[in-house]
């Protein structure tokens, strides 16, 4: 995500404004209006959210940026309701397309070991690319869908794989291993403070504050602590 605050620069670049009493902030991946109301006076504050909203509303279709020849596509992994719901629709439909080569080898006569790297290599790439931060949070019909995708897959190699569930699980307790064990990461001082001086345990996450408790640290937390007493 090094490009995000780069690329939002570039989209907004276009909509700017500073007066004595008004202006518009622009952070790395937001913005804010600001303005200093005196006597009730408040239509330049208004005026400038109106022409902010008039603004997007003429900008939602944004023109791709290109960097070195590649245009950059813009992807909605969170819709309006702030759900993972287009996010899961987007992976089944890549994973189905990969799937089909899946059987497509298969046809070709490749089995065994072979045809099992190229489905983790090709087809579980795609289905679970993300899923530190997705895996937690989608709806219990958006998991079930994914899983119909691995079992198909199953049915294809003809060996059990894991659930989407299983699979996250696994891959947030190890993300979480690997930040406990790495002090140059951003978030390894904030975890460390977590730590619980009687165990290898983590502090419960509504110690966390406001900003992380709606990432994947909560969940994480709670699977690290439950391996831990195994």
């Amino acid at each position: 995500m090094v490009l995000a605050p780069f690329l939002f620069t570039i989209y907004t670049a276009d909509f700017m404004f500073s007066s004595a009493t008004s202006h518009l902030q622009k952070f790395s991946d937001d913005s804010a209006i600001v303005g200093l109301i005196t006597n009730d006076d408040d239509r330049e504050y208004k005026g400038l959210i109106q022409n902010f909203v008039d603004w997007h509303k003429h900008t939602s279709s944004l023109p791709l940026v290109n960097i070195q020849g590649k245009d950059i596509v813009s992807v909605d992994h969170l819709n309006n309701k702030l759900d993972w719901t287009d996010n899961t629709e987007a992976i089944y439909k890549k994973g189905q397309s990969r799937l089909f080569l899946l059987r497509r080898l298969r046809s070709f006569g490749m089995q065994g070991e072979l045809l099992k790297t190229f489905f983790d290599s090709v087809v579980a790439s795609a289905i679970f690319y993300g899923v530190v931060c997705w895996g937690s949070s989608i709806s219990t019909a958006d998991r079930k869908r994914l899983d119909k995708l691995i079992r198909k897959a199953s049915s294809v190699l003809g060996i059990p794989l894991d659930t989407v569930q299983e699979v996250g699980v696994r891959r947030m307790v190890a993300k979480l291993s690997s930040l406990l064990q790495n002090a140059s990461h951003p978030l390894y001082e904030i975890v460390t403070l977590l730590s619980s001086s009687f165990s290898d345990r983590l502090l419960h996450p509504k110690c966390l504050k406001e900003r992380y408790r709606r990432s994947f640290l909560p969940a994480a937390i709670r699977l690290y602590n439950k391996s831990c007493s195994q």
